[in-house]
């Protein structure tokens, strides 16, 4: 294969991968390994492709390999900071972050990256202090205010947090960065219904499943608790025993008096009808 042709799948690929048909970039990305396995581009593409197939660890190998072999492709940094985040291996993901940022200067995506791993993965007050520098750099990055307004979040400042959080949705409504924090804001804020509808928006993205269901499930028990709330049901009380119905305790009571009558001769009956009735009131006050 020519220079001309693999030119034309590496576009082919990209063109794929802008799409978010990682399937398709796949397979071209094996093509184009299986002709030139020592290419960076190639091994980038194929990274991207396995990170958006949520196949983190291959995405983290493809990437560190992109490194290795051209070790100044800040997009390979920027894939193996991406993928190391994404299987868990924080502590490498931080490092090329770090290392990136250090490399190739604050470019506006790589920072606001950064930022908003800073947010979910550490520390508010660095979180904060890295979204403010992604801000700095670009004005008009959505990412980088909802990283901003995740940390004010989590740093308990909640007017700011919406405050951010609302510019962020401003400049891109479809950022699943933005949208996220933004659900995490409304369900602390009882808002379950927006939560809800919020979520609904991020269902269909990869790596949301989780939240969107924590975000139904928390929901559904406020509406339980709500209607228990309304129906004065309280889930703590102890069980009550059945209450014999009214007509059985009158019918024991007075077949008591008749037994205790014809026992104690007439004479007696004031005393029997005085206990009978000292009787059904503390019956009374035991059943109430």
């Amino acid at each position: 294969m020519d220079e001309s042709e693999l030119h034309d799948l590496i576009e082919r690929a990209f063109a794929a991968l802008a799409a978010e048909d990682y399937v398709r970039a796949l397979a071209i990305g094996d093509q184009l390994v299986a002709e030139v396995p020592d290419r960076a581009v190639v091994r980038a593409i194929r990274a991207q492709a396995l990170l958006g197939a949520d196949a983190a660890e291959e995405s983290y190998a493809e990437a560190r390999r992109a490194v290795e072999l051209d070790p100044q492709d800040e997009h390979a940094y920027r894939l193996l900071a991406m993928a190391a985040w994404r299987a868990g291996r924080l502590a490498i993901a931080q490092e090329s972050f770090q290392r990136a940022i250090e490399r190739f200067g604050k470019h506006p995506a790589l920072l606001s990256d950064y930022a908003w791993f800073m947010a979910t993965e550490r520390g508010p007050k660095l979180a904060e202090a890295a979204a403010h520098a992604a801000i700095e750099a670009d004005a008009a990055s959505s990412t980088a205010w909802a990283a901003l307004g995740l940390a004010q979040f989590r740093l308990h400042h909640r007017a700011e947090a919406e405050a951010s959080l609302r510019r962020a949705l401003e400049l891109n409504p479809n950022d699943i960065y933005a949208q996220s924090a933004m659900v995490t804001l409304l369900q602390d804020q009882r808002e379950d219904s927006k939560a809800e509808a919020l979520a609904g928006l991020l269902a269909e993205h990869a790596g949301a499943d989780d939240l969107v269901t924590a975000v139904r499930d928390e929901a559904k028990r406020r509406r339980i608790g709500r209607m228990l709330v309304e129906r004065k049901v309280d889930l703590d009380a102890s069980p009550r025993p059945p209450r014999i119905a009214a007509w059985a305790w009158v019918l024991a009571v007075a077949v008591l008096i008749a037994l205790l009558c014809s026992f104690f001769g007439p004479r007696y009956w004031p005393i029997v009808l005085a206990i009978a009735a000292v009787l059904v009131v503390v019956l009374y006050k035991l059943l109430d």
